[in-house]
């Protein structure tokens, strides 16, 4: 997978977006092809991309809640086909490749990658034409929240932002090629938990039973939830 690298951007979304649209309108721009053969030869007929950046300045979350980028964290996205699993493979992912570093980390429906009751990782994904931009976000050093935990606190490691990397890149090519429910519900904290989840125009309360192969959180009321913020309730 090709990697562009930046020492500070707006989000490492809005860059991969950025890519994605030159890359579908390369056709239409002959002159700036030739001023740049090189670049348009490398993106020709390319998948998978990365955009990491060192910081943030506008980094996003879910929620169109902002994200805090300090240098020391990891800041990526991948650009990649559209895929309605997409959630869950991200979440699965990210939780599977943090446990190769000592850590424990379970999901919080749809994708919030949790220890104990922290948040280590935030995932936002983004479509664009027929692709969708995977934005991720993980604490290696620093915990900008109080909320929030880092592969530092939790196993007194200085860990590197590469191997991390590395590690969850290559764990995106194998899972975004098999079906991820079983193990997206293997790792999932919020089935058999009462929620309240934050809808767009309504509070719903009720217990998680499943995920379904949408990865919608079906409620023991029969109800599916498409997208939402889940709280856990004691």
């Amino acid at each position: 997978m090709k990697i562009y690298h930046f020492k500070k951007v707006t989000s490492t979304n809005d860059v991969a977006k950025k890519i994605v649209l030159l890359r579908n309108l390369q056709s239409k721009f002959l002159i700036f092809q030739e001023k740049c053969p090189a670049f348009f030869h490398e993106m020709k007929g390319e998948k998978n991309f990365a955009v990491v950046a060192d910081e943030q300045t506008k980094g996003k979350g879910r929620m169109n809640r902002g994200w805090l980028s300090p240098f020391g964290g990891l800041y990526f996205s991948i650009a990649t086909k559209k895929n309605p699993m997409l959630p869950l493979i991200a979440g699965v992912t990210v939780a599977v490749s943090l446990k190769n570093f000592g850590l424990f980390p379970v999901l919080k429906w749809p994708n919030d990658v949790m220890v104990g009751d922290k948040k280590i990782s935030g995932i936002l994904i983004e479509c664009l034409d027929d692709f969708a931009v995977v934005g991720v976000g993980v604490n290696i050093n620093k915990t900008p929240l109080e909320t929030a935990t880092s592969i530092n606190d939790e196993t007194g490691k200085n860990v590197s932002r590469d191997a991390v990397l590395n590690s969850i890149l290559k764990n995106f090519e194998k899972f975004s090629k098999k079906n991820v429910l079983d193990e997206y519900k293997k790792l999932c904290s919020t089935i058999g938990r009462r929620v309240k989840i934050k809808a767009t125009n309504k509070v719903i309360d009720g217990k998680a039973v499943d995920v379904d192969e949408h990865g919608r959180l079906v409620l023991e009321s029969g109800e599916k939830i498409v997208s939402g913020d889940v709280i856990h309730l004691m």
